[in-house]
């Protein structure tokens, strides 16, 4: 029987058919902003994006107007936390300007008290946030920010943003903060969200890894993969978790990859490793986009002689059958869209 997979805030559940699907719709039991993937697809969509549930939905007063035109294959659990805060906590902060719908030109007028909002800038909705060194609850707290405080975005790792304030730099959670474009029209909703999501838009395609006899005996993986980007924003700061299984899906070791280079907007690249000069013993691998490597090696062609295709992970752990690439952190540039 087709099954239906819906995502819904922490917890995942599906519907045995359509007819199951509607039910739960007509109930309130699946809203607008859950997401949904149709039985044999691969991307995830929201519920109102359905055109079988068109008319069934019970809409919230914290739902958008209109869904973002594509889902990306995905979303955060925190992403449907903010939206279910804006009203509550929020609120106070724009209610002044609550009667009208900026548009992306605009934005300059909310959080006014702050010195304006920028699209790449949010205010801190948390009393107040805990900035914690690392993307996780039980990292080190580096420092406090108050509510109401404006912070610029530096990237995004699953549900954590990596924030800088006026006294510190780390990370929060996504609900902690609320963007300035989701005060905006749809239009601007939508042309802008890869910032603030950009790992709904950036993939690891093709993925494969192999071990040669001398790599096996120094450890080494290499992988092989395309990073491709949907978004109309240049993506940088990549990071990857390389993650290897033995016969029984256990993990037995990850390992985390930072790679060098932007992935240009609706482009793909490779990936490939950068030896260091022989005579530099304290050099260290780099790893490079194809288009980035490209631009170097045309000021030195030398550097031809040290490049490989793929990435050349050393990874401890023996006796694995199974090893993954998945994206974990990225960055969208920002710009205006009517930027050449």
């Amino acid at each position: 029987m087709a099954r239906w997979l819906v995502t819904q805030g922490d917890r995942q559940f599906s519907a045995s058919d359509l007819a199951e699907l509607k039910e739960l719709a007509k109930s309130g039991k699946v809203g607008p902003g859950d997401m949904v993937q149709p039985p044999g697809a691969t991307d995830w969509l929201y519920a109102s994006e359905l055109p079988e549930l068109k008319g069934l939905l019970r809409r919230s007063a914290a739902a958008y107007d209109e869904a973002p035109a594509e889902s990306g294959g995905g979303v955060t659990l925190a992403i449907m936390g903010i939206l279910a805060v804006l009203i509550v906590i929020a609120a106070g902060v724009f209610y002044h300007y609550a009667t009208t719908i900026p548009g992306k030109d605009d934005l300059h007028l909310l959080g006014k008290d702050q010195g304006g909002l920028d699209l790449t800038e949010m205010l801190v909705t948390a009393s107040p946030a805990q900035m914690r060194a690392t993307p996780d609850n039980n990292g080190e707290t580096v420092a406090t920010v108050a509510k109401d405080s404006k912070v610029q975005l530096l990237g995004k790792r699953k549900g954590w943003y990596h924030i800088k304030a006026s006294n510190a730099e780390g990370w929060v959670p996504v609900d902690a903060v609320v963007p300035a474009y989701f005060f905006a029209d749809a239009a601007t909703r939508e042309d802008y969200d890869p910032i603030y999501n950009p790992d709904r838009y950036v993939f690891v395609k093709n993925s494969s890894w192999m071990q040669l006899p001398d790599q096996k005996r120094d450890k080494v993986t290499i992988f092989s993969f395309l990073i491709q980007n949907k978004s109309k924003f240049d993506m940088t700061d990549l990071t990857l978790l390389a993650t290897i299984k033995d016969k029984d899906k256990k993990v037995l070791e990850t390992k985390e990859i930072k790679i060098e280079g932007t992935i240009p907007a609706f482009d793909a690249a490779m990936v490939g490793t950068l030896s260091p000069d022989k005579k530099d013993k304290e050099g260290v691998k780099r790893f490079l986009t194809s288009n980035y490597f490209s631009e170097l090696a045309a000021a030195d062609e030398t550097l031809n002689l040290r490049w490989a295709e793929g990435v050349e992970v050393k990874m401890e752990s023996e006796g694995f059958i199974e090893a993954n690439i998945d994206l974990l952190e990225v960055r969208a540039i920002p710009k205006k869209l009517d930027e050449k």
